[in-house]
């Protein structure tokens, strides 16, 4: 669902984000940017300029897509309690732009922002060593590449493919038939959910938390 009226929602009352918002499976409500990469640019800028928007729940979660230097999506990192950095793995480009971004994303860690890596994609190198990489950012998360748990998230889901996957889908729906933690996807996002939930001051009791992804790429 597009966003078209941006400026409108910057003005408008109480929670005006949720007059936007799609429930996807599972119950989360999301306001998609526009496609056009013009226009989605323009929408994180409302945000950069209002981040009192982001106040309208307990957790509000924004993709800003690549927080380069001097951005809007840089500014509005500055308003987040978390920064997950999702970086694709064996891509050299993406491992430049993220030294281009490693001044932003220090900067933030000095303001007390909580920034961590997540990576996608087959990966051989070790946590510690692609830390090392990243200048000292932490590995939060592995995403998995998983074709089932995606097209859940889209509001696509169709029945598991592959011989395993539909092995744990069976072995899951006996302990839980309505359990989707089977699809990897799924379960890579709840672990990293849990530990965000689980930083300091970013507990279930917190009143307003803001989790913002960056993409390297």
């Amino acid at each position: 669902m597009a966003l078209p009226s941006n400026e409108g929602v910057a003005e408008s009352g109480h929670h005006p984000l949720l007059r936007h918002a799609l429930e996807l499976p599972g119950g989360l409500r999301v306001v998609a940017a526009p496609s056009d990469p013009l226009e989605a640019g323009r929408a994180v800028e409302v945000l950069a300029r209002n981040p009192r928007l982001l106040k309208a729940g307990r957790v509000s979660v924004v993709d800003v897509g690549r927080a380069v230097p001097g951005s809007a999506g840089a500014a509005l990192l500055r308003h987040a309690d978390t920064a997950v950095v999702l970086v694709e793995a064996g891509q050299v480009e993406q491992a430049e732009r993220l030294r281009v971004c490693a001044p932003v994303l220090a900067s933030l860690r000095q303001d007390g922002v909580r920034v961590g890596l997540a990576i996608t994609g087959a990966c051989p190198h070790t946590d510690s060593e692609v830390s090392d990489v990243a200048g000292g950012l932490p590995v939060w998360a592995r995403v998995p590449h998983d074709p089932t748990g995606a097209g859940l998230v889209r509001g696509e889901h169709h029945p598991p493919q592959r011989l395993r996957d539909r092995l744990a889908a069976w072995r899951a729906q006996r302990r839980d038939p309505d359990g989707l933690e089977w699809m990897p996807l799924i379960k890579a996002a709840k672990a990293l959910a849990e530990l965000c939930d689980d930083f300091d001051g970013l507990g279930l009791s917190a009143g307003e938390r803001r989790v913002l992804e960056v993409q390297a790429a």
